[in-house]
C-alpha cells in the first residue's frame, strides 16, 4: 500500500513538471537552445529536429526532480512534520521531514557515480546544509537529532550505494530506497519498485513523446 501511495505522489507531481512536454513547448525550448551552439553537440545538430533520445535525456533529468518533490509530499502523507520552506540562509535543501525527535535532511540523487571532484564538492554542500537544517529549526534548544544523507534511488541499500561511490563519500553518507522506506516501517521490494518507476514514466511521460 505505501509504494501505491509514492507512485500516486509520483505521478501528481509528473503532471505538474512535464506539462511543457505535453503542449510541446519543451520541444520547442531544446530545439531554440541546440541552434544557440553552445556545445558540439549543439554545433552537429544545428537546424535539425530534436531527436528522441535528446527529449528523453532531457525528461530523465526532469525525473530526478519529480521523485524529489513526491518525497517531500510523501512524507507529509505518511503523517510526518515535513519543512517545506527550505531555504535556510538561502541555500536551497531538497528534502527535509521529521519523524518524532529526528530530522532528516536528504539530498536526492539519481545517480550516485559521481567523479572524485564532484563527489568532494556533494558532501561539503551535505555537511554545510546539515549545519543550517540544525541551526535554522533550533535543533539544540528543541532536542531534535539532524540525520543528513545522499538518498540514492537507483540503489537499495547505503552499502550497495557504496560500492559506486567515489571518496570522500562513502556508506555511512548514504540512504538506498529501501532504508528510506525503511523509516516508516515499509519493506520494499527492488524489482517492484524498479518496476513502478518504469511504470510511472512509461506513463507519465513517454506516452506524450
Amino acid at each position: 500500500m505505501s509504494l501505491e501511495i509514492f507512485e500516486r505522489e509520483l505521478r501528481k507531481e509528473c503532471r505538474v513538471l512535464f506539462v511543457d512536454l505535453k503542449n510541446g513547448k519543451r520541444k520547442n525550448r531544446l530545439l531554440i537552445k541546440s541552434n544557440n551552439t553552445n556545445s558540439m553537440s549543439d554545433v552537429i545538430n544545428r537546424g535539425k529536429e530534436i531527436d528522441a533520445a535528446k527529449l528523453h535525456r532531457s525528461c530523465v533529468i526532469t525525473f530526478g526532480n519529480v521523485l524529489e518533490k513526491a518525497t517531500t509530499n510523501y512524507a507529509e502523507v505518511m503523517h510526518c512534520t515535513v519543512y517545506r520552506n527550505k531555504n535556510f540562509l538561502s541555500a536551497k535543501i531538497d528534502i527535509v521531514f521529521r519523524i518524532i525527535k529526528r530530522i532528516y535532511n536528504l539530498e536526492s540523487k539519481s545517480n550516485i557515480e559521481l567523479d572524485a571532484g564532484k563527489s568532494k564538492k556533494a558532501l561539503e554542500t551535505l555537511k554545510r546544509k546539515h549545519k543550517l537544517v540544525f541551526h535554522g529549526l533550533d535543533c539544540a534548544n528543541a532536542g531534535f537529532q539532524v540525520i543528513s544523507k545522499f538518498v540514492v534511488w537507483t540503489k537499495p541499500t547505503s552499502k550497495s550505494a557504496a560500492l559506486f561511490a567515489k571518496k570522500p563519500i562513502e556508506e555511512i553518507h548514504l540512504m538506498g530506497f529501501k532504508e528510506f522506506f525503511n523509516l516508516f516501517n515499509i519493506n520494499i521490494e527492488e524489482n517492484d519498485f524498479f518496476n513502478m518507476l518504469q511504470k510511472v514514466f512509461q506513463e507519465e511521460v513517454e506516452a506524450f513523446f
